[in-house]
């Protein structure tokens, strides 16, 4: 089997170890390993848990520590293959997942505060205490806020799509893989720039999605890295994963090979971060080499003055993009506000769109392929949300009229 790359246009093959893909979004390829601060040592036993597997059970852990990752390769394998860097992982219901994660200086910004605060109290009931920290996240902490996040997210698209395990076929209950996603943090550009390289042949130190058609969805990201793009607080990586993560949701449904509709698929991670806290909102558009705006988060205002022009992308030209770079900036946020339009209808089916869409591509030549695709959106759009193209491009502007005035 091979490993298949899709970098905006240009395609590689490679790394006869697995069959994967990985879709590349506007993202900088941060390079170098130079220039390394001490690293930080973790404690040894998890002080929340303190090594009870009762708690551990509580907070919905199979295993803390030494499991199988992938490829016939275990964390300590990671571990060692990595150079040594001290990794802490865990095994939820439908993750594995491994963080490098430093201690993090809490900026007092209000919004990540008030989203802890939340999400604090909500671990806090599972473990049966917990000391809100007042100025820094540990090691530790930040492995369980991210066990936990993950773990809602997939509930939350579990429960809005009406999918549970069942809807898949027997042994293969996530999304249609027979393993659990994949999810590794790391603090440093180098580590996890060095776990792309050996494990995936790619140079990339920022963000990296693939998948095994045999294995798992792997989604992994490096917090210095973003950093460097300006996303410098917590909830602007908690952001980013979660894009990441609604991406190989998609991309992962029934294994259909990465062909989950550009529009779709990104315009619903645009909504599920942008949830979260709409100032992180990455892989957009945006031009390669600029960093993050604060006015790059205003998108209801401008999406407002986009139909009040008449100036967007119409569904049916939506349907025929085909990869990332088709699409610029006002094209994403208009994908974004569709997606809020559609999952506000009544009586929609949205599983039944899902099965529709995410399908392999059929056979053909490009224009066939394309013509081919864009009548399965069309056809779905109708049957599952009672609209046809024009339809939609004029309801959904009518919504825009009026919801986003403010």
């Amino acid at each position: 089997m091979v490993l298949v790359i899709h970098r905006r246009s240009t395609a590689a093959l490679f790394l006869a170890t697995a069959c994967a893909v990985l879709d590349s979004p506007d993202a900088i390829a941060l390079q170098g390993e130079g220039g390394e601060a001490e690293e930080e040592q973790f404690e040894e036993v998890d002080p929340y848990t303190k090594g009870d597997r009762e708690l551990e059970r509580r907070l919905g852990y199979e295993r803390l520590g030494f499991f199988p990752w992938a490829a016939g390769q275990t964390t300590a394998d990671v571990c060692e293959m990595m150079g040594g860097v001290e990794i802490l992982w865990v095994e939820t219901a439908n993750f594995r997942i491994g963080s490098s994660l430093k201690t993090y200086d809490l900026s007092g910004d209000k919004r990540e505060k008030a989203l802890l605060k939340k999400e604090l109290a909500r671990l806090k009931k599972r473990l049966g205490k917990l000391k809100a920290p007042r100025r820094e996240l540990d090691p530790w902490l930040r492995l369980h806020l991210y066990a936990q996040r993950m773990e809602e997210l997939y509930a939350h698209f579990l429960e809005r799509f009406g999918l549970s395990a069942a809807d898949f076929p027997e042994g293969a209950p996530y999304l249609g893989y027979r393993e659990k996603f994949l999810v590794l943090i790391c603090e440093r550009k180098s580590s996890f720039g060095r776990y792309t390289r050996i494990y995936h042949g790619s140079d990339q130190s920022w963000s990296f999605r693939t998948g095994f058609t045999d294995g798992a969805m792997f989604t992994g990201l490096s917090s210095e890295a973003l950093s460097e793009t300006s996303f410098k607080l917590d909830s602007a990586l908690y952001c980013q994963l979660v894009s990441d993560m609604v991406l190989n949701f998609n991309d992962a449904y029934r294994v259909n090979y990465f062909n989950s509709p550009i529009w779709w698929k990104y315009g619903l991670a645009h909504w599920y971060s942008r949830r979260i806290d709409p100032r992180w909102t990455s892989s957009a558009g945006v031009p390669s080499g600029r960093n993050w705006r604060e006015e790059d988060a205003e998108w209801r205002p401008r999406v407002g003055n986009l139909v009040k022009n008449d100036f967007f992308i119409s569904t049916e030209k939506l349907f025929a993009c085909s990869d990332y770079e088709d699409l610029n900036t006002r094209d994403h946020m208009v994908a974004w506000s569709r997606i809020e339009f559609l999952l506000e209808r009544e009586e929609a089916d949205l599983k039944g769109f899902l099965d529709a869409i995410n399908r392999r591509k059929p056979e053909g030549d490009e224009a066939a392929v394309t013509a081919k695709l864009v009548e399965r959106q069309r056809a779905a759009l109708e049957q599952c949300f009672g609209l046809s193209s024009a339809e939609l491009d004029e309801q959904w502007a009518s919504y825009v009229r009026k919801q986003y005035r403010k």
